[in-house]
């Protein structure tokens, strides 16, 4: 394992990943292509994300969700209508206690008297309209509630550039995986026929069996290292499923290739952002003015609640009374209509300083969160400084990687040449071989490591989108 780390780190890294995510390593190599399946470029790969992944999908919930907040807001100043219905049985009636019996009835005795002043039945209707005519703190959180929905929307962007991000790093995972797997199979290919040219020699008695020995040896180690790498590029695209949110049992089929994914240049390199105005467009900067926005709205709010509130009242009901219980339900009887109109001021006078210190932590959360934003700008520049020279250092590694990649090759087809013509020995050819997949290993390292710091460069730079290859 310590080999195969050696010479394919980018897709071991994934294979870590898988486990952490608790995927099952033993999986299978996905099933053969079929004719017409559709296959995925990068760009599209990043957009079947969008539209299929889990965060994605619940970042667009969110906004769903956002708009129906602002419209539960916006009804609490719209007209309330409110109804209720009621039957009453009184089997013990209340009585009121009269101090002279006398003033109800002049036969009575003198002294409290408890009388009966309600029917054993009763009923009540009543229809309610209420409105709002003024509320400081409603009409600010009209106001407030467009934000809302402004920071879902800003969530969203930033899940979409996380998907984005993480969809291009399987992405390349991949293409690198299989383009080295491919290439050790081709090794595999001139390991063979060299083999079976040095049995013909050993049959002929050219060489020694120690040589033949050798190179079967070499092919072992070489059937060994490509059946590993081959599962880890099976356990890599299983990752890229996950970013995308692809079914784990459907074939996924890659349509771009290494050779069509262009490699920036030093003499082309990605725009350089100086100023703090550049990096607001990164949706974490976003998140954060609207979350400073916010506070505002809301101290406004607070503020709002030392005005009044003014509301209109309507109603119209019916009362019913009866000493029988039928004649409560017969509508026609023993009803008798009211109905009112009133408006409504509530004004808090005095809370003991309660909005006072609500405000005062308002402002500090709103201090905080500009702070953080300042220091969202900074880490920003910080990132991109970074990624610049990251990016830049992984393209000087990717060409010195290509040149040792054609100087190894370079070597490898010397030391052939020479073996057949008798001149050079069994074991250069062995040990050319083994230093050419060395070199082999080592530019798809540097290749793999220059794609992932132009994915992190772009997104320090806020310019992460799903058409960055």
């Amino acid at each position: 394992m310590h080999l195969l780390f050696k010479h394919f780190h980018p897709i071991f890294a994934m294979v870590i990943a898988l486990e952490i995510l608790g995927l099952d390593f033993h999986c299978q190599e996905t099933k053969a292509q079929t004719p017409g399946l559709n296959k995925f470029s990068l760009s599209a790969a990043i957009q079947y994300g969008i539209d299929h992944h889990t965060a994605s999908l619940n970042a667009s919930d969110d906004i769903t969700a956002s708009k129906a907040r602002i419209r539960e807001i916006g009804s609490i100043g719209l007209p309330q209508l409110r109804s209720s219905y009621g039957l009453t049985d009184n089997f013990i009636i209340q009585k009121v206690i009269i101090p002279n019996g006398r003033l109800f009835n002049p036969d009575a005795p003198p002294g409290p008297v408890a009388l009966e002043f309600q029917p054993q039945y009763g009923g009540n209707a009543n229809l309610t309209l209420n409105q709002l005519l003024f509320d400081g703190s409603y009409l600010i959180g009209l106001k407030a509630a467009q934000t809302i929905s402004q920071i879902a929307t800003k969530s969203r962007e930033m899940t979409y550039a996380q998907i984005s991000e993480n969809i291009q790093k399987a992405y390349y995972g991949v293409l690198v995986g299989q383009h080295r797997v491919n290439l050790l199979e081709a090794s595999m290919v001139r390991l063979d026929s060299g083999l079976q040219e040095m049995k013909i020699m050993l049959d002929n008695g050219l060489i020694e069996r120690l040589d033949v020995q050798r190179v079967e040896l070499q092919r072992n180690q070489l059937v060994t290292e490509t059946a590993k790498i081959g599962q880890l590029r099976i356990l890599a695209l299983q990752l890229l499923k996950f970013q995308m949110g692809y079914p784990m049992e459907d074939t996924l089929v890659l349509s771009d290739q290494l050779e069509d994914i262009p490699v920036i240049t030093n003499e082309a390199m990605p725009p350089v952002y100086n100023d703090f105005q550049s990096f607001k467009a990164r949706p974490e900067a976003g998140l954060l003015e609207l979350q400073i926005k916010g506070n505002e709205f809301e101290i406004k709010n607070l503020q709002a609640g030392y005005l009044p509130s003014v509301g209109l009242q309507i109603q119209r009901g019916a009362l019913a009374g009866a000493s029988k219980f039928n004649q409560v339900l017969n509508p026609g009887v023993n009803w008798f209509a009211y109905g009112s109109i009133g408006v409504g001021v509530n004004w808090s006078l005095f809370d003991s300083f309660n909005k006072r210190y609500k405000i005062q932590q308002k402002r500090i959360e709103k201090i905080k969160n500009e702070r953080l934003l300042f220091q969202f700008l900074q880490s920003s520049r910080l990132q991109q400084d970074q990624a610049l020279i990251g990016i830049r250092n992984a393209i000087a590694s990717l060409k010195q990687q290509i040149r040792n990649q054609d100087l190894s090759r370079e070597i490898l087809n010397t030391t052939r040449i020479k073996y057949r013509e008798g001149v050079g020995s069994n074991l250069e050819v062995i040990q050319a071989e083994a230093g050419y997949r060395e070199a082999q290993a080592a530019y798809f390292n540097s290749l793999y490591d220059y794609y992932i710091a132009k994915v992190d460069y772009l997104k320090a730079s806020g310019k992460l989108t799903a058409n960055n290859e």
